[in-house]
This record gives C-alpha cells, structure tokens and sequence, in this order.
C-alpha cells in the first residue's frame, strides 16, 4: 500500500501507457493537509484506497473524475498502481514529498490509438484562431468549445485532463450503445449527454481506467475492507473538498450544517461536551477517524486537541469568488454570504463568520486599508456622535483586536455581546464583527495597510 500522503501530493501524467513512464505535467498544489483516515473503504466496488492514492485522488476530483477504484494496489512493469473506473494511478517514491509521488496516465491517448489518423484527430491549421466560443490549443492543434470547455475549466483543466487531441465528433459509447458528441483529450473522453442538460452530468467522463484494465487482464473481483479502513461515506465523497480553504496549519475548512451540533472529547456520543459548533460557522478540519454513527456515518472530524464533530453535520467550505484580488494579506467580507475570508494574495487562506450593520447599509461597502489597531478597547459611540441617551448608543468595554478600515469607528474586531448562534446575521452599528478566535487569527494576520474589500 502506498505509504500515506498529503493533500498537498497531486496528480501528474506520464508518457507512457503500461510500461515506459516519462514526465509531464502536474497539479498545481495545495497546501498540505494531512487530515485524511489512513484508507477508506468502498462497498460501490469493493477496494480500499489509502496513502498517495487516496490523497491524489481525494485532491484532484475524487469520485467525479477518477471514478470508483476497481482494483487494489499492486505492482504492475515494477511500479505500484491502481485502477479506477476512468484512471490508472502509478506511485513514484523516488518523488516523495513532492507534487509528482503520484502520476497518472495518458488514458485518452491510449484510448484513441485505433482513430487517430480519422478526421477529426488531424490537427488544424497553426492559424486556427481563438474566439468567444472556442479557444485553440497550438500545442496539440485542436479547439475546445462550448459545454466542453466550461466543464474542462471549471473541473481541473490542464492539469487533470490536458490537452484537447481530437475535436468534437459523433461516437458510439462501448457501454451504452448510444451516439453521442464526444472529444478526447491526453487523459480523458469527454461525452455530451443533452438528456442532462443543467445538471452536473451534462458531460460525462468515459470509463478509460476501466477499459484500460480490461485490455492488461487486470483483476477487479472485490476484496476484503482493510481492518484500518473507514467505510467511504457522502461526505469524504464530496467533491468540493478538493476546492475548500487549506489553512497554513494544514487543516482544510469545513462548514456546520447542522442547527447546533456538539464538541466532543472523543468521537463517541457519551463523551463530555466541550465545546458547540452553530450552523454555518466554519470549521478547521485536522483529522478524520472512526467512531459512533451519527446518521449512519461513524466517523468523526477532529476539529483540535481533543475534540471532535460528527462529520454526517459538517462539508467542505468553499468561498465565493471576491470582486478582485490584491496582493499580500487581505480580506474579502461577503456582506450577503456574512463570510470574511483571509488571502495570501490569490489563495484563500483562513475563513469566519462575522455579523454586520443593518441590512439599511450601516457596514460600508468599498476597498478600504487597516489604519489603525487597538489590542483591547473600550468603545464609546459618543466618540463617533452618538451620545449618550441618544437612539444607538453604546459603551463597550473589554473589546479585542480591533482593527479600524474607515474613519467614524468602523472596524473589525471582536463581538462579544452577541451570541455565536447569531453570527451570520446583522447585529452591529456598522462594524465587521468577529468570534474572540477569528478576531485574534485576523489580529495576527492582518497589519497597518492590509486591504479590506468589503462588498454584498
């Protein structure tokens, strides 16, 4: 079994089919998390994924674009692998601890072999040009267009599919029977399913791993769940853990869904509470280990030193997209999602849940920068104008890490005097308020002249 890796570890493919392995190109990676369970488990097929595999695997796509695994490890031209329904994965050690411990192959170059002197995998003419609808690679001499391309950039790109090596055309699937609108490309078969229009299976992905391990006789009959397997469940499936925030202490961003949901000492239900998690408030994922069902899942997340969720109550957090972007460390504040999420330039790496002002627009909206930091305040509204006696007033003392944006006391710092359960929600005077942790997390972040972009 592959030795257990990071989701940091990403998937690069080789030139090669079965045999010869070349290099090629990489994930780009993420930053590393090592919170998956040892292996897990899949009933669907009957195979245990862990290590390399697994976060390879999980880091890239997951069940959406490689499939289920259909095989267990083993050596193959002296390399460990392990088929999935639409990949093949290849474990180099000599790369360990970087991006390319894990390469896949060039399933859609292998696949098209028999049709690769048809029409529509002859290249194009070099002045092909590039326009709204289709954009033309010179580097294999085909387009991409449409829903083809869509789903290409928003499920991986490049880096999981490569480049387009035919252009569309008319294909019966060796599966099904049926024609449909299909496209290769060096790692993937792409088939246009009109029947699914506005769902996430619109485009399919062909069975190639599959295929693959039927053409090299490769045994798939199911095999026994590992002792230290967890049974794969909705949740580890999900694929939008591949995109959710990677802290810098390796932990990745989970969300509560649960109205309330209870901190444990351990992941059992008789365990003391320590703590309570609310609906929608972010969580620091560091580990995943088995436990009670809650829901039929009897797996916990450990969220830190001894605590843990049921993770049937917890998914993948996954931020909206900001305006712009700026460099060094900033924070976008989502005035409608009630969200303020750290970057480090481009990459998302922190979120929390804030309260705002009124929904009459008490919390300004614009780009702003930190001005001013007070460790540990109290603030008075008769220094911005309000009075007291008069409608508004307050006297708040004992409040921490404030950090002014605009002048008239707009800040973020710490709320305190409202409960956790009402975060994400108005109940301000116009400041981005935060929980002691995120209040201290962002103190530690952010400094004079960090930008805060703040918007609905």
């Amino acid at each position: 079994m592959p030795t257990r890796g990071r989701w940091a570890l990403a998937l690069v493919v080789v030139a090669a089919f079965a045999a010869a392995a070349a290099g090629g190109f990489s994930v780009p990676a993420a930053r590393a998390a090592d919170i998956l369970p040892a292996e897990v488990y899949f009933s669907q097929t009957g195979h245990n994924l862990g290590g390399d595999f697994l976060s390879a695997w999980q880091a890239n796509g997951g069940l959406m674009i490689f499939g289920y695994p259909i095989s267990e490890p083993f050596t193959e031209n002296g390399r460990t692998v392990q088929y999935f329904e639409r990949a093949r994965f290849e474990l180099h050690p000599e790369n360990a601890g970087t991006r390319y411990v894990v390469e896949a192959t060039l399933l859609g170059d292998w696949a098209s072999q028999a049709e690769r002197s048809t029409t529509p995998f002859q290249p194009l003419p070099a002045t092909t040009s590039t326009d709204s609808s289709c954009t033309f690679y010179s580097q294999t001499g085909h387009r991409l267009c449409n829903g083809f391309q869509t789903y290409w950039e928003q499920n991986g790109g490049l880096w999981v599919f490569g480049y387009p090596i035919s252009e569309e055309f008319q294909e019966k699937n060796p599966d099904t029977g049926q024609t449909y609108t299909v496209q290769y490309f060096e790692r993937a078969r792409f088939e246009y399913h009109p029947e699914n229009a506005g769902t996430q299976y619109q485009v399919l992905l062909g069975r190639l791993g599959a295929a693959y391990a039927t053409s090299q006789g490769v045994k798939t009959a199911a095999a026994p769940q590992d002792p230290s397997a967890i049974a794969a469940f909705q949740g580890l499936l999900d694929p939008a853990w591949s995109h959710a925030i990677r802290t810098g202490d390796g932990s990745i961003v989970g969300v509560i869904t649960a109205d309330s949901l209870n901190i444990r000492s351990a992941p059992s239900l008789s365990a003391p509470v320590v703590d309570t998690a609310y609906a929608r408030h972010p969580i620091m994922v560091q580990g995943v280990v088995q436990g009670d069902a809650v829901d039929g899942v009897p797996v916990w997340y450990e969220v830190g030193q001894g605590r843990y969720l049921a993770a049937a109550w917890v998914q993948p957090f996954v931020p909206a997209t900001p305006p712009r972007t700026y460099s060094g460390h900033w924070v976008d504040v989502n005035l409608s999602q009630f969200y303020a999420v750290a970057y480090d330039g481009n990459q998302p790496v922190y979120a929390a849940i804030i309260t705002a002002g009124g929904s009459n627009g008490a919390t300004p909206t614009g780009v702003f920068q930190v001005f001013s930091r007070v460790r540990n305040e109290t603030m008075d509204s008769a220094t911005v104008g309000i009075p007291k006696g008069a409608p508004g007033y307050y006297y708040l003392t004992n409040v921490q890490f404030t950090q002014y944006f605009k002048d008239g006391g707009y800040a973020l710092h710490q709320n305190w005097w409202t409960p956790p359960g009402d975060f994400g929600s108005y109940s301000t005077h116009g400041c981005v308020g935060l929980l002691l942790p995120d209040a201290q997390w962002f103190w530690n972040f952010l400094s004079y002249g960090s930008t805060v972009s703040i918007h609905s």
